[in-house]
């Protein structure tokens, strides 16, 4: 249950802080006073729903904290719009706040009313009810998985010759890369390879006059040196420092040495075989054109070619063949119709026991006349693969029911759907009626009623007030009213009021009442007329 909530800077709150009990607790004040605004800070945390226009003006942000059950749950709302979450005192996304908090308030208003006046969401209703929730998760696997498949097939059918083609050219383009052998920075090797062969002229030539200078036997580097070093040596015995320099000439005489053998090799080995030069030009030519088609670069290249495995890999997986496919939608068809049929006749074995139980709360709530009924039938459609006595009918992820609630106010009244006959005052209660069938199998700790008291006075009040008082002893209940026939029922009694403390400022105040005072508001709500606290 909500056990305290602390408002600061939020609408024209500047700051609120309310204690909550269980029980029953009626919200009083008069209209502007602030009420609903006390309703709407907890509906922050509880249900996410957030907007800059909720930050008191001339404030920078907004905080609303709410204490459920001893965890604190913390909302801040800044003027441009962004929101801030946290879980006892640890910051959580607004997702993970929700989800954590779960289903544990329900809040009841107009837009509860709206929402059972639209007979699609009756079956929503009769499911809860029915405790359909496992079939109802696995009836939508199969539903997904079965539109799923079709629209494949749809594709498929739509687009075969397209899919054919496309993997003409991808089985084209990957079987050119693959016969290529591309290797990395084969393009380099390559035009090296190009420009020596290309250039092998100039490059024997000199090679020649290399050759020439090291190892002509009068004239040569190498015989120079050899000279050199011998005269060098016969000073070592004159100086044996010279040595030194005896060590280097040796070291020079050994590297040119390797330097000839080094372009005897090159000369003799065919490394400048012209007759390659075709050959190579024309590898050149193939790298380059695959580079351009495919990328720039031979790195590109070879990455093209894996996205081509994979996408034919993708084309595999979806042009599956036609009789695959139809054979896995034949089988998800025959488990969904099975499906169907199961929830079709729980729903049907429901449908009296809930007319009956909710009619009961009614007539306990001052509609002693009406009559309810729950009418489960199917929509007519050609295209439809699932029949219902013979007639194909339209599926849903919720099985081919189509669920509507009846109503007839006053004897004598025809059923009739109940968006067409009921009235404010009337919805208010059937919501109260449903709630209270459902209060044992709702996991709801916290009610919120916003005003269920719409349209109804007198007797009807009473019997209403009674049922929340009722209600009270299973659930807690918030409940903002109008009625004192309600307020006289509360367990606690808090009163929202709003003072003007300069023409710039206002003080919204919320306190509980006993005795007197409250008393005194409550009979302000039979005369209207003001009471000062």
């Amino acid at each position: 249950m909500i056990n305290r909530l602390l408002i600061k800077d939020f609408a024209i709150i500047e700051e609120v802080v309310i204690d909550f009990f269980p029980g029953l607790t009626v919200i009083t004040g008069e209209t502007g006073s602030g009420k609903s605004i006390i309703l709407e800070a907890i509906s922050t945390v509880v249900n996410g729903k957030t907007s800059k226009t909720m930050v008191k003006s001339g404030s920078t942000q907004s905080a609303v904290e709410l204490n459920f059950d001893n965890k604190i749950y913390r909302k801040i709302i800044s003027k441009n719009g962004r929101t801030k979450s946290y879980l006892n005192g640890s910051a959580k996304s607004i997702i993970g706040l929700k989800k954590d908090f779960g289903y544990q308030v329900e809040f009841h208003g107009q837009n509860d009313q709206q929402l059972i006046l639209k007979s699609e969401s009756h079956i929503d209703y009769l499911d809860y009810y029915c405790n359909n929730q496992h079939l109802l998760t696995e009836i939508k696997d199969v539903y997904d998985k079965l539109e799923k498949n079709k629209k494949i097939l749809k594709d498929l059918d739509k687009n075969l010759l397209m899919y054919a083609e496309k993997k003409e050219l991808l089985n084209f383009q990957l079987n050119e890369i693959e016969l290529s052998d591309l290797k990395n920075d084969e393009d380099i090797m390559l035009h090296e390879e190009y420009r020596k062969l290309n250039n092998q002229e100039k490059l024997i030539n000199t090679f020649n006059v290399v050759q020439n200078a090291l190892n002509d036997y009068d004239n040569g580097m190498i015989s120079h040196l050899t000279n050199i070093l011998g005269e060098i040596n016969q000073l070592v015995k004159y100086d044996k420092s010279t040595g030194d320099i005896s060590s280097t000439i040796k070291s020079i005489i050994l590297q040119l040495q390797e330097v000839g053998i080094d372009i005897e090799g090159r000369l003799s080995e065919g490394e400048f075989d012209k007759s390659k030069l075709p050959q190579i030009g024309e590898r050149i030519g193939v790298v380059e054109s695959l580079k351009r088609k495919y990328g720039g670069s031979i790195s590109s290249v070879l990455e093209y070619k894996k996205q081509i495995k994979k996408e034919l890999d993708s084309l595999f997986s979806i042009s599956k063949s036609n009789t695959e496919l139809k054979n896995e939608i034949q089988n998800l068809e025959q488990a969904y119709f099975e499906k169907a049929h199961l929830l079709s006749k729980i729903r049907s074995s429901k449908t009296k026991i809930l007319a009956s139980l909710i009619e009961s709360s009614l007539g306990v709530l001052n509609m002693p006349h009406a009559k309810f009924k729950i009418n489960v039938s199917s929509i007519k459609d050609d295209d439809s693969f699932i029949k219902s006595e013979g007639v194909s009918v339209r599926y849903t992820s919720k099985g081919i029911d189509h669920i509507e609630f009846l109503l007839s106010s006053n004897p004598g009244e025809p059923l009739k759907p109940m968006a067409k006959i009921a009235s404010g005052g009337e919805m208010s209660r059937i919501m109260l009626a449903i709630k209270t069938v459902f209060q044992d199998k709702n996991p709801v700790a916290t009610l919120i009623f916003d005003e269920i008291d719409t349209g109804i006075s007198g007797e009807t009040a009473k019997k209403v007030s009674n049922h929340l008082k009722q209600l009270s002893k299973h659930k807690q209940i918030i409940c903002i009213t109008h009625l004192p026939q309600i307020a006289m029922q509360a367990d606690n009694h808090l009163h929202i009021s709003k003072s003007v403390i300069n023409s710039n400022s206002t003080l919204v105040k919320a306190e509980y009442l006993k005795g007197k005072i409250s008393s005194a508001i409550i009979k302000n709500l039979f005369i209207g007329d003001e009471v000062t606290l």
